[in-house]
């Protein structure tokens, strides 16, 4: 989905296996990548950031300036 110029998309990471993978996939995309929730933003590049969302968070999206669905095609909810 595209919003205000931005590709957003709802993730679902059920392990800390998850977190470390999406976050080295993250690391390698183009650009800002952010997980979001509500009004609360992290870097989706950062493993303790991730993790927190993870642990804290109800629902979890991904942000990114450049469409990523295909590297994070695993995580995202359809």
């Amino acid at each position: 989905m595209v919003c205000n110029g931005r590709y957003l998309y709802r993730i679902n990471l059920v392990t800390g296996s998850d977190v470390l993978e999406f976050v080295r996939i993250a690391s390698h995309i183009d650009g800002k990548v952010w997980v979001v929730s509500g009004d609360k933003r992290l870097s989706a590049k950062s493993i303790l950031g991730v993790h927190l969302a993870r642990m804290a968070w109800n629902e979890i999206y991904v942000e990114s300036e450049t469409d990523c669905f295909f590297e994070l095609r695993k995580f995202i909810e359809e």
